[in-house]
């Protein structure tokens, strides 16, 4: 019985078949034995990639870049592992890699792209590789060995940001054909990138192609066009994508630098044939790799199958890289070819530059609305950033002033705030999914599809369905239980102050119990080393709850250490006990808002100057 086939389990290829699902038997063929899950980590490979200081490559445990797979939808069939090798369009079937026939009904094609190998003599050797999938990505950190140099060929953005994250452990050297990221980039911008990349360590050849590659069984290193030799043992080779088009034209469909489509996703060669994604040739200008604009080619195929209007394109698309832990670099929008900067407020056409400690900005603004910007921000400034360029709003003077004297834009909640970044789903979307299906995740997810790709999402998903995670309901009664600590410590400070010679000798056992010097000295140290672990256990979900145990710990030393000493007027005991409950307030607020870098910082400020304030009190107490 003849069915619809999907070819590829990519973004577009899975969220194809899971709508068409719906409401009849779907075939899904995929060549990756790993698939969906494989393919569908692509557009964000690097997303949440970082090196701890002993060396060992890890995803940041920080977001899950793996949210776990949907599950199982009906009417769904996957072959992983098995390639598709030819189309019979005539008989309308698929022949796989096994020799099994599959008949269609329709054909839709989400080939997505292959990574492009250069012309170079020695690309193939041992220790060379290119990185598009996870599992390349795994091979590459399985081998990256601190005492040996890694070496990059390519000046995108892939490239740079490989470039950017790997030179936390090894010597990175990038080495570009031409100038850095010259596709996106204007050349102060490109300028201030390079400069980045080597204050992290990283040191950057621009204008250099390489001639050769070195070596006999196993590369040893590049020679350049310019005469320089570069020795290495392993080299990554990040020169762009090429769509996969081989199985349609040999089909014979009308393929260009993609798989030709019309506007309705049709090949133009045969109605029954669709293609979305990478691999397809839209007739207008695409983003290739941008998640938004790939399951957009998607929704406009599922729209002309189903016989509804076409979906409106997708606002907002922008190309983002992240350049370390707590930078990005965001690009949008075209400038125009001669602008005027002469003016302190922007007008009609006119682009604004900004440069303040480390944060560089340039943007196009039309009637105080962005039309294009190329940014180096701190995480929270890019984010806030591009949600002004997809709400396409006029910028408030705030904004502007902030923009325009300090490359700094101040929070914001829009009105339907966008939720999921990859698939541009807002808050609107994620409510009405709620109201139909229930707080089930799972189902939210299948509906909006929020969620399924770099998992960023996941908790403030869970938290609008009214299940909050556990450590945001610890860190929300962790702050309200210091809250009213403080409150009470404060109220009670009067009782506190009173002298011993006015108390009765059976009033206050707590008091004297907290008075005594080495039930004093004892919890300090115990303090001091609860406040050394904090320090030392590195953040994140799997370790919130030891940050958690820690910071209650403190909570219960604190009166045992410091408040006997208010008696006695001292302002160190009153110093102390303030900063551990600033400690255990700013520890709660930067576990609820993790990409709030300077409530990280602030938080780490606050543990340092207690660790110090115990040590004097520590040095009082044994002192005096």
């Amino acid at each position: 019985m003849a069915t619809p086939i999907v070819i590829g389990a990519g973004p577009a290829g899975m969220h194809l078949a899971r709508r068409l699902a719906r409401h009849e038997e779907v075939l899904v063929l995929d060549a990756d034995p790993d698939s969906p899950q494989a393919t569908e980590a692509r557009p964000q490979l690097l997303a949440h990639l970082s090196f701890d200081p002993s060396h060992s490559a890890r995803v940041s445990p920080d977001t899950p870049t793996n949210p776990g797979p949907l599950p199982p939808t009906a009417g769904l069939r996957l072959l992983s592992g098995r390639r598709a090798v030819r189309i019979d369009r005539n008989n309308h079937r698929v022949i796989d890699e096994t020799g099994q026939a599959h008949d269609y009904s329709r054909l839709f094609l989400a080939l997505g792209a292959s990574p492009r190998w250069p012309t170079l003599l020695g690309s193939r050797l041992a220790g060379v590789q290119t990185l598009y999938t996870r599992r390349q990505l795994d091979t590459l950190l399985d081998a990256l060995d601190h005492r040996e140099p890694l070496l990059i060929v390519g000046g995108g953005l892939l490239a740079v940001e490989l470039a950017a994250l790997a030179a936390e452990r090894v010597s990175v050297t990038l080495v570009a054909r031409r100038r850095l990221l010259g596709r996106y980039l204007s050349p102060d911008i490109g300028a201030s990138v390079v400069r980045h990349l080597e204050k992290r360590g990283a040191r950057v050849l621009e204008q250099a192609p390489p001639h050769r590659l070195l070596g006999r069984h196993r590369v040893t290193g590049v020679a350049l066009a310019d005469g320089r030799t570069l020795m290495t043992r392993r080299i990554v080779l990040a020169c762009g994508i090429t769509p996969n088009t081989r199985l349609a034209r040999e089909a014979g469909l009308a393929t260009d630098a993609g798989i030709l489509v019309n506007a309705d996703m049709r090949s133009p060669s045969d109605p029954r044939i669709f293609a979305v994604g990478d691999c397809a040739q839209p007739p207008w200008p695409s983003m290739r790799g941008n998640i938004t604009q790939v399951l957009h080619l998607a929704d406009l195929a599922l729209a002309t199958v189903g016989g509804e209007p076409p979906p409106a394109p997708p606002e907002g698309l922008h190309r983002e890289c992240r350049l370390g832990n707590d930078t990005r670099l965001v690009v949008a929008g075209t400038h125009p070819p001669s602008v005027s900067t002469s003016s302190a407020t922007p007008t009609k056409g006119e682009t604004l530059t900004a440069r303040r400690g480390g944060r560089v900005l340039r943007a196009t603004l039309h009637q105080q609305r962005l039309v294009a910007f190329e940014a180096l921000l701190p995480s929270p400034q890019a984010r806030r950033l591009t949600e002004r360029w997809s709400d396409r709003g006029a910028l408030c003077q705030t904004d502007m002033v902030g923009l325009r004297w300090l490359a700094w834009l101040p929070p914001r909640r829009p009105s339907d705030p966008l939720i999921c970044r990859c698939a541009g789903v807002r808050h609107s979307a994620i409510r009405a999914a709620i109201a139909e299906h229930g707080g089930e995740t799972a189902m939210i997810r299948r509906a909006t599809r929020a969620g399924d790709y770099c998992g960023n999402c996941l908790d403030e998903i869970a938290s609008l369905a009214g299940r909050r995670p556990w450590r945001s309901r610890l860190m929300r009664w962790s702050m309200a239980v210091a809250t009213l600590l403080l409150a009470g410590v404060l109220g009670a400070l009067p009782v506190w102050s009173v002298p011993d010679s006015v108390l009765p000798a059976h009033a206050f056992t707590a008091y004297r119990l907290m008075t005594d010097a080495i039930v004093r000295e004892l919890s300090g140290y115990l303090l001091l080393l609860a406040i050394l672990l904090t320090l030392v256990i590195r953040g994140g979900p799997r370790r919130y709850w030891w940050h958690g145990l820690l910071g209650g710990g403190a909570l219960l030393l604190m009166p045992l250490h410091a408040l006997g000493g208010l008696s006695s007027g001292a302002g160190l005991n009153a110093g102390l006990v303030a900063l551990v409950l600033l400690v255990v307030l700013s520890g709660a607020l930067a576990m609820l808002h993790r990409r709030r870098l300077l409530l990280r910082l602030g938080h780490r400020v606050a543990t340092l100057l207690l660790l110090a304030a115990t040590l004097l009190h520590l040095v009082f107490i044994y002192q005096y």
